[in-house]
Formats: C-alpha cells, sequence, structure tokens
C-alpha cells in the first residue's frame, strides 16, 4: 500500500472545511464570536456546546473531553475508522487527485467503533 504524501494530507486538512463537515453529519453549530460551537459527541452530559470549531485554522477542540484535531482526527472519532481510511473517505469526497499510484480500499479493514452513548439515545 502506498502511504499518503505530507501533501496530500495538507491538503486534506486545508481543502476540506471542518465546519461543512460537522454541519453535513447533522450537527447545527451556533456562532460565538469568530468560531463556531456544538454539544460534543464524544461525551456524555454535555448541557452547553463545550466543542468549538475555528474556521481559521479548521479545527477542533472540546473543552469537556479535550477531544481535538483535524478534519481527519473528526472522520477517525466519528466514523470509527484508522487514519489511512479517513483520508481515503475524505481524498474520495472531496474529489482530490491520488498521489502517485495509490488506490482505494474497497473494504475497510478496521474494526468500527460503537456509536457514543449520546447518540443512541440514552
Amino acid at each position: 500500500m502506498a502511504r499518503f504524501t505530507d501533501e496530500t494530507i495538507n491538503r486534506i486538512k486545508t481543502e476540506i472545511s471542518l465546519l461543512r463537515l460537522v454541519e453535513s453529519q447533522g450537527h447545527q453549530p451556533k456562532r460565538q464570536g469568530k468560531d463556531w460551537a456544538i454539544r460534543c459527541p464524544f461525551h456524555e452530559g454535555d448541557d452547553t456546546p463545550s466543542l468549538v470549531i475555528s474556521p481559521k485554522t479548521n479545527l477542533f477542540h472540546c473543552f469537556g473531553c479535550d477531544a481535538a484535531g483535524s478534519v481527519i482526527d473528526w472522520v477517525m472519532r466519528t466514523r470509527g475508522v484508522s487514519f489511512r481510511f479517513a483520508c481515503e473517505l475524505l481524498q474520495n469526497d472531496a474529489g482530490l487527485v491520488a498521489e502517485g499510484s495509490a488506490q482505494p480500499v474497497k473494504k475497510n479493514t478496521t474494526t468500527k467503533l460503537s456509536i457514543p452513548r449520546q447518540s443512541r439515545g440514552l
């Protein structure tokens, strides 16, 4: 398997809007100054929005559970997939041209994590 180049990873991190990705998953961010906030999907009992998304840096950070990262980290945590598979999903969704001769994965080989308890309606 060919690995993703640093240039490809940086393109994914900068060209794919984290805010738009979060909205596409059904979250409704609220503006807080120059940033946006949502209730964190990664920990229970988040009564007030504690996860902040910064469009300027295209990063997220939760002040409740300390989850943080880029669009790749978001996909890894919300979909329960590996770094490589998250990059492939984002690359395919964004229509980015693969570097070199990297072939798309035909089957996910990682174990999918269970849905956070909050999302299951408990």
